[in-house]
């Protein structure tokens, strides 16, 4: 029904809350275009940083982000104004993200290359914008999803071949469980 010309390479996408939006990271250009949804075109892009890889949202609208695989960071985005407010530090190559259900904390999976994995998941917390745990998974450490309750995190491990099952209160892996070959996005149904 329609194709939208965005940023070069376009990589993650989200839609925003309101589903108004959707947030598309393009990994080569350093941006993050900004689709309308009514109306299907582009209507921004946001200067993000290098590596731009996923874009999320919390789930309140108030947050947007981008990871930043290229600068091993993320960068936090005001949808209102549709500019970078800041950069937190994660670990190396951070791929996927996803905040909790209640719009306090942001999850990042640092994947690594192949040569030097990554292995951790970063969690954020959204007041203080400072990561106050880093979670160990499993190597390559890519895909991240929260339960609709905010009790788990599904991280999958790309080079380990396995989804670690992380208790978000806890802030630790409760379970890991071997899966197919090279394990990339991961979802749940509501």
């Amino acid at each position: 029904v329609a194709t939208i010309p965005v940023g070069q390479f376009p990589h993650g996408l989200r839609f925003s809350p309101d589903g108004k939006e959707v947030y598309v990271a393009n990994l080569k250009g350093g941006t993050v275009s900004v689709i309308d949804t009514a109306s299907q075109k582009e209507v921004a892009q946001v200067p993000a940083g290098k590596g731009p890889a996923q874009t999320g949202f919390t789930p309140d609208g108030r947050l947007a982000f981008a990871s930043l695989s290229g600068e091993n960071a993320i960068a936090v985005i005001d949808p209102a104004t549709r500019k970078v407010i800041r950069k937190v530090a994660v670990g190396t190559v951070p791929i996927q993200l996803y905040a909790t259900p209640d719009s306090r904390t942001l999850l990042v999976a640092n994947q690594g290359t192949r040569k030097m994995a990554g292995k951790t998941v970063s969690m954020i917390d959204l007041e203080t914008f400072k990561v106050v745990k880093t979670v160990v998974t499993g190597a390559g450490a890519h895909g991240v999803v929260v339960d609709r309750e905010g009790r788990y995190a599904y991280v999958t491990n790309i080079y380990a071949n396995s989804v670690s099952m992380l208790d978000v209160k806890d802030r630790r892996v409760t379970k890991t469980v071997p899966v197919g070959k090279a394990p990339n996005g991961i979802s749940v149904t509501p």
